[in-house]
C-alpha cells in the first residue's frame, strides 16, 4: 500500500510538473501586477486585469483561485500561498513583508528582475549540461546501430574470421552481444538514471558525495560558486529590502538553495544569528564564498546600506556566472570532439584494418 501511495504521489508531482506555467510566464504575472500597482488599483482589481489578457490556461487557473481566495478577504501572501506548486517560500514571504510596509511596487519590480535573470542563466546552465548529454547519447546511439546493423554486413566480406585483427575481433564480439542482448543496455541506461536520480533524493550521504565533487571539479566549481554567490546576494538584498528578518531569510535561503554544502552554511549562519553572531562570522575562513563579498558584508552588515551593495554586486556575479558558463562550454566541446572522434574512430579502424591487409594479399 505503501508503495502505490509513493508511486501515485510521484505521479501527482509529475503532472504538476508538466502543467505549471514556465518562468517567463510568472516573470510576467509579477510585472504585469507591478505595473498596475503604480495605477494604484486594488490587487484584486489588478489581478482581474490580468485575467483579461492571460491565454495560458494554467496561469489562467492560478490568476482565478488568487481572485478567489482574495474575494474571501485573504491577503495576497495567503492567496499565493494557496498556490505553493507555483509560488516559491520566498517569494510568498517578501510579499508578505511588503503587504505590510506598503513597498509593494518595487519588490514585485525586484521579484520580476529576480525571476527574469534566473530564466536567463537557467537556460545557459540547461545548455551547458544538455549538450554533453546530447552528443554522448547521439554518440553511443550512433554505434550502436553501426554495430548492430552495419558491422556485421562488412565482416562478411571477409574470408577468415580467425584471422582478423584482435580490435576487430573484439567489436565482432560487441556486435553479436547487442544483436541479442540490446535491450539490457537499454534497461542498464534507465537502470542508471533512475538509480542516481532516487540515490541523490534519498541517500544523503550520496547527495553531499556529488553536491563536494561539484565544488572540486575545475572550472564547473567556479560555474556553482558563482550561481549560489550571486543568489545569495540577490534573494538577501531583496530580503532585507522587504524588512524580512535576518533569522527568516536565512531559513528561506536554506530551504531555497539546493546544494547539500551550501544548505548547511545558511543553517549555520541562521544558528550564529540566534546566538548573536554576525554574519561574517560565520563566513569568516568559508572557501563556499568570494573572500570579496565577505568583507563588504564584514563592512556594511552593521548598516542600512547592506541590502543596497548586496544588491549591485549582485548582477557582477551574475555576469561572472554567465562568462563562466561560456568558458565551461568552450572547454567542453572540443573534450566532446575528441572523445566522438576516438570512438568513431576506433570503430571505423576496426572495419578497414582487415580491409587493408586484404588488399595486400591480393596484391
Amino acid at each position: 500500500m505503501g508503495f502505490f501511495q509513493t508511486l501515485q504521489e510521484k505521479l501527482d508531482w509529475l503532472m504538476v510538473e508538466i502543467n505549471k506555467p514556465k518562468l517567463a510566464a510568472k516573470a510576467n504575472f509579477f510585472r504585469l501586477l507591478a505595473v498596475s500597482q503604480k495605477a494604484w488599483l486594488w490587487v484584486r482589481d489588478s489581478l482581474k486585469s490580468l485575467q483579461q489578457w492571460e491565454r495560458n490556461k494554467w496561469m489562467l487557473l492560478v490568476i482565478n483561485d488568487m481572485i478567489d481566495k482574495l474575494t474571501e478577504w485573504a491577503s495576497l501572501a495567503e492567496a499565493m500561498e494557496s498556490q505553493s506548486y507555483f509560488f516559491k517560500s520566498d517569494e510568498i514571504e517578501l510579499i508578505r513583508s511588503t503587504e505590510i510596509t506598503w513597498n509593494m511596487v518595487q519588490t514585485l519590480e525586484e521579484i520580476a528582475d529576480d525571476l527574469e535573470s534566473s530564466q536567463e542563466v537557467s537556460a545557459k546552465v540547461k545548455k551547458a549540461s544538455m549538450y554533453p548529454i546530447m552528443m554522448i547519447g547521439l554518440t553511443i546511439v550512433a554505434v550502436v546501430v553501426l554495430l548492430i546493423k552495419v558491422f556485421p554486413t562488412i565482416i562478411d566480406m571477409y574470408w577468415d574470421p580467425e584471422q582478423l585483427p584482435g580490435i576487430t575481433k573484439f567489436m565482432l564480439s560487441a556486435s553479436e552481444y547487442l544483436q541479442w542482448n540490446w535491450y539490457k543496455l537499454l534497461i542498464l541506461v534507465i537502470w542508471i538514471v533512475v538509480a542516481y536520480n532516487t540515490m541523490y533524493s534519498n541517500w544523503l550521504i550520496f547527495k553531499i558525495w556529488v553536491d563536494k565533487l561539484l565544488l572540486m571539479i575545475p572550472v564547473v566549481r567556479d560555474v556553482v560558486k558563482l550561481y549560489y554567490m550571486s543568489r545569495f546576494a540577490s534573494l538577501l538584498s531583496q530580503f532585507y529590502a522587504a524588512w524580512v528578518s535576518p533569522v527568516i531569510s536565512f531559513k528561506l535561503l536554506s530551504s531555497i538553495f539546493d546544494n547539500f554544502h551550501y544548505k548547511r552554511k545558511m543553517v549555520e549562519i541562521r544558528n550564529s544569528i540566534n546566538a548573536w553572531f554576525s554574519i561574517y562570522d560565520s563566513l569568516d575562513w568559508s572557501d563556499l564564498f568570494d573572500p570579496i563579498l565577505v568583507q563588504i558584508i564584514n563592512v556594511w552588515e552593521n548598516t542600512w546600506a547592506l541590502s543596497n551593495v548586496l544588491w549591485r554586486i549582485a548582477p557582477f556575479y551574475e555576469t561572472s556566472l554567465k562568462n563562466n558558463i561560456d568558458a565551461l562550454m568552450a572547454v567542453l566541446e572540443p573534450l566532446l570532439m575528441w572523445f566522438i572522434a576516438a570512438v568513431i574512430g576506433t570503430l571505423l579502424w576496426s572495419i578497414y584494418l582487415p580491409m587493408a591487409d586484404m588488399v595486400n594479399q591480393i596484391w
